[in-house]
């Protein structure tokens, strides 16, 4: 079988079909007023329900349902601009940041929603053309080097889309040839490295290798590798029989109808995927990823689009009632609002962590990388000072894989959080069957678990997501990191919203929490909870009574809100005075200047003296990431005891010398008398020329 490139692109080519014979259909006018009351945004594009604006992703799946229905709005060339200029890590609303691969789908998802309006695409030429592979990007955090194969097979795909020839057309198809099973399906792993294939990059395996204008190959053994992926519920699962992952979805079920389209074919049972899909439409008049779950733009176009093809969205008319989602009736009497930061600091000063920890009112402090002995000393700060914050692991073995057959071995996937001194043991590599009874065991015993830190694969985090709902697994997805947010970058992650908790990580680096300030002001999670300990901060993560909190530049000072239960959700923002962590929008609470003693013993503090006591004082510097950039607030006058004294600038060079590492004010004290001493560090703001006393007491015994 041939499928030509102009076949190719007429799958994906603009069909407006009249409304006529739709206006009557009650799914119709519901899945609409989805759209119109629930996605529609002010700033003229289409984003999630529980977001303030578009978004890309979202704007794409509308406009393919639109497309399906014969209802594109009348100024197409308004939402096709829109689509144009809102990709997420460079358009108007930039908020995903700049790490990680190039995400083509999203280039995809622009160039095939501006398609579907009647728009030109020719401005993506250049940059399609340009496109190279991303084997061996340290962002696809795979240990062979392997690249994505949904994200490679954009690059012919696009370039099919604006009508260029691609690049090394004879290398791809040798690439593609390489990740195809005997049993026609593909897969990110090479056929040789073992493995079956995954129904959706053995999809868009298939539209790549038709828009390279290549005659298909094994087509019987493909077809029927695809109809073996059909459960019994009519959806489809991830491939035959799996081991992980062992669900419908109907991403998983779109991918098969549309496969087997192109290849001339249908499900086994037509009328029990009909019936599949059907099912998931909701009483809000969109559809869920499976049968009785929250609907989302994606899962909604999936639904349309999968019936659409099998010429059955007239099946929605004799459908049985669509299902209300309703969540369970939360008794949030007797309960607060805590705040936790999961991989904050573990090294350097503990001082300054309990310092922060009560100015930044953070209840629960997730340690990463902490150093031997360091979560202990903090602890005992804490509670000498009574600052109520409790130090556990929030840590990140980012060099130890996970290897998934078919898939290939990745890192950055292994995030977990534990209690401080839970005995959790990662080997260098293992399946996920080796895990699930050593290390998953271990954090099982310990009441911890896993966190997703990122992955630009979808296939695979699809998989991995979805042992977490149905065993024990992930107990959140990370959203915000450093400046980034993942869920923008990374949209996919938007469909298990209701399924897994939204958190964010801070994913500290460097020594000192000093230097991390910045970040820590800028998003954090609030969970809901009787009392602040890590137990009901666990509790809540398994009943999704937590939401990640942006609040900074990068979000325009808005406060940006991921995941919750609408309950959640409601209760949060109604208590915000209680852990919001600015005074206006614009002014961040974080201290200007912390005042530490330190002794020879304080083997976890800079400037400790070989006998007696020092007086170090931190102020606040302009940071990038531990960076320091310039000083905000200076040291003027250091007073003990109401007598002023002298006190030396230290500035370390980072090892490098490439920049300011850390710069603090000392005062050799000496051995000061015993009994109470008092404290005084007069510091100015550059910015503003204010000028500010902190104070502390000190007991010398």
């Amino acid at each position: 079988m041939k499928i030509k490139v102009g076949a190719i692109i007429a799958l994906f080519a603009v069909s407006v079909f009249p409304s006529v014979g739709f206006a009557q259909q009650a799914w119709r006018s519901e899945l609409l007023k989805y759209i119109n009351t629930k996605l529609a945004k002010p700033d003229g594009g289409y984003g999630w329900e529980d977001q303030y604006d578009s978004h890309l992703a979202p704007t794409f799946a509308v406009t393919g349902i639109l497309k399906d229905i014969g209802a594109l709005p009348a100024d197409k060339a308004k939402l096709a601009e829109f689509i144009r200029t809102h990709h997420p890590q460079r358009g108007a609303n930039q908020e995903a940041g700049p790490s990680g691969t190039n995400m083509r789908d999203l280039i995809y998802q622009q160039i095939q929603g501006i398609l579907w309006l009647g728009g030109d695409v020719s401005s993506f030429k250049d940059e399609v053309k340009a496109w190279k592979s991303q084997a061996g990007a340290l962002s696809n955090f795979e240990g062979h080097k392997y690249a994505g194969l949904y994200q490679e097979t954009m690059t012919p795909i696009c370039n099919a889309l604006v009508g260029t020839e691609m690049q090394n057309k004879a290398a791809f198809i040798q690439y593609l040839e390489s990740r195809r099973r005997s049993n026609g399906s593909f897969n990110n792993a090479p056929t040789s490295a073992g493995g079956d294939g995954n129904i959706l990059n053995t999809y868009w395996s298939l539209v790549a290798w038709g828009a390279l204008g290549e005659a298909q190959k094994q087509s019987a053994e493909t077809v029927l590798w695809l109809q073996s992926c059909q459960l019994k519920n009519g959806g489809f699962t991830h491939q035959p029989n799996p081991t992980i992952g062992v669900n419908d979805d109907v991403a998983y079920t779109w991918a098969a109808i549309k496969a087997l389209q192109l290849l001339g074919a249908k499900p086994s049972n037509v009328q029990a995927a009909i019936n599949y899909l059907a099912c998931l439409r909701n009483a809000d008049g969109g559809f869920g990823p499976r049968e009785g779950l929250h609907s989302t733009p994606m899962a909604s176009f999936y639904a349309v689009d999968a019936l659409k093809a099998l010429d059955a969205l007239s099946a929605l008319d004799k459908a049985r009632k669509p299902t209300e989602i309703k969540e369970p009736k939360a008794d949030l009497k007797g309960y607060k609002t805590y705040t936790v930061q999961f991989q904050g600091q573990g090294q350097g000063s503990p001082q300054e962590a309990v310092v922060l920890a009560k100015k930044l009112k953070i209840d629960l402090w997730g340690v990463k990388y902490p150093a031997d002995g360091w979560v202990v000393a903090a602890q005992k700060i804490a509670n000498e000072r009574k600052v109520p914050v409790t130090f556990f692991v929030s840590n990140e073995p980012h060099d130890n894989e996970l290897i998934i057959p078919g898939m290939g071995s990745f890192n950055h996937v292994l995030d977990y959080i534990a209690p401080a001194n839970a005995p959790i043991h990662f080997a260098d590599s293992a399946t996920f069957d080796q895990m699930k009874e050593t290390t998953l065991e271990q954090l099982k015993a310990a009441n911890g678990g896993l966190m997703l830190q990122v992955s630009n694969n979808e296939p695979l985090a699809r998989i991995l997501l979805d042992e977490s709902i149905n065993n024990f697994f992930y107990l959140g997805i990370s959203t915000v990191h450093f400046g980034q947010n993942f869920m923008f970058w990374l949209p996919y992650l938007a469909e298990y919203r209701y399924r897994l908790p939204l958190v964010t990580l801070q994913d500290a680096h460097g020594t000192e929490s000093w230097w991390w300030g910045e970040e820590l002001i800028n998003h954090r999670n609030v969970f809901i909870a009787k009392e602040p300990t890590y137990d009901a901060m666990v509790t809540a993560l398994r009943n999704n009574l937590i939401v990640g909190i942006r609040h900074d530049s990068i979000s325009d000072y808005k406060t940006r809100m991921f995941g919750g239960t609408e309950a959640a959700r409601k209760f949060i923002s109604a208590k915000e005075a209680d852990w919001k962590w600015w005074i206006t929008p614009d002014h961040l609470v974080r201290p200007d200047a912390a005042i530490t003693v330190i002794s020879k013993d304080d083997k976890f503090e800079a400037g400790k003296p070989e006998s007696g006591l020092n007086i170090r004082v931190r102020t606040r510097w302009n940071t990038v990431r531990q960076t320091l950039k310039s000083a905000a607030v200076t040291l003027q006058q250091l007073k003990v005891d109401g007598k002023i004294v002298s006190f030396e600038e230290v500035i370390k060079k980072s090892p490098r010398g490439e920049g300011t590492a850390d710069v603090y004010y000392l005062y050799k004290w000496g051995t000061p008398s015993k009994g109470l001493h008092q404290i005084e560090a007069t510091v100015k703001d550059l910015s503003t020329n204010a000028v500010k006393t902190y104070k502390e007491t000190f007991i010398q015994k």
